[in-house]
């Protein structure tokens, strides 16, 4: 089956369907905004938190204070005696003729300056941001950086249990998913998840592509838990490699074939999603069955091999 027919056949599932998607598809985008406001918040409130003890003053502020003081009082009784002066006839008219001028400049050039110079030294305040409080606000966004990723593995494997569900036309919500995926099946589907991330970093540390290539061959994991009870994280994972043996580069090409998509959630931030999300993942569950009905030979063998009845 074609990439085109297997999109056909998933809006053929979805028809009647989008209203048990709603929580599930809008969840992504409210998590998303909740998460960016609250960073955004947490960096704005440790902007503002300053140690009033960290405050430093320059030692010349007093000084620079008094010296101001004393040149302005001398300055003012300076300008009221010469007025005085100049009122009762001490200074002449003739007192600033240009052979004075020149003498008393010269004169002025010898000696002492009588007026001190006004001092010049100007406030320096530091504030020092408390180092704490910047720490815990970075712990606290690093923290909440982390749970967010790792809602986001198991959100995957919530969308596929979905899908599944959608595919099979079973009633299902964000409830019953969500109890089956984390209640029921918690620990199989968390341990599994977190091994299929733990061994796709550790195989992405060489040079990328072979994380991308073992990513490829877990990506039937979750699928393959939903639909054997019985299957343990490390037998789903062994099971999902022999399926994807052979389709990991038509996997690759098929998940492309959603990328404008993608992109279009992207840009209406998350919005698109409502749609893209159920339309994605129910399109994989198919081409996961259609790898299953070609590779059934597998099953065969599969007590020998050690799986449970699939």
């Amino acid at each position: 089956m074609i990439r085109n027919e297997l999109k056909k056949k998933a809006q053929t599932h979805l028809h009647g369907h989008y209203g048990n998607w709603s929580l599930i598809a809008i969840l992504p985008c409210a998590v998303l905004f909740i998460y960016f406001f609250s960073i955004i918040f947490l960096f704005q409130s440790s902007a503002h938190v300053s140690d009033p003890s960290n405050d430093y003053h320059s030692w010349q502020d007093e000084y620079t204070e008094k010296s101001n003081r004393t040149y302005s009082n001398y300055e003012k009784g300076y300008d009221d005696g010469y007025s005085d002066g100049y009122d009762e006839a001490f200074y002449q008219d003739d007192y600033y003729e240009e052979d004075n001028f020149t003498e008393k400049n010269l004169h002025s050039l010898t000696s002492p300056a009588s007026v001190s110079r006004k001092n010049g030294a100007h406030t320096v305040t530091y504030t020092q941001t408390t180092t704490v409080a910047n720490g815990f606000f970075a712990f606290l966004a690093f923290l909440i950086g982390t749970i967010l990723c790792l809602g986001t593995i198991m959100y995957r494997g919530m969308v596929q249990w979905a899908a599944v569900d959608n595919v099979e036309n079973r009633s299902f919500n964000l409830k019953t998913v969500f109890l089956a995926f984390i209640r029921e099946n918690g620990k199989r589907t968390v341990i599994a998840n977190l091994l299929v991330t733990l061994y796709t970093f550790l195989w992405s540390l060489l040079f990328v592509i072979p994380g991308v290539i073992k990513q490829l061959s877990y990506s039937m994991t979750n699928y393959l838990l939903k639909k054997d009870s019985e299957l343990s994280p490390k037998e789903a994972m062994a099971l999902s490699q022999a399926l994807m043996q052979g389709y990991k580069l038509e996997y690759l090409v098929f998940s492309y074939s959603f990328v404008l998509w993608q992109f279009a959630t992207f840009f209406s931030f998350g919005l698109a999603g409502i749609y893209v999300i159920p339309y994605y993942g129910v399109s994989e569950i198919l081409f996961f069955e259609q790898i299953i009905a070609e590779k059934h030979h597998l099953f065969s063998q599969e007590r020998e091999a050690g799986f449970a009845d699939f």
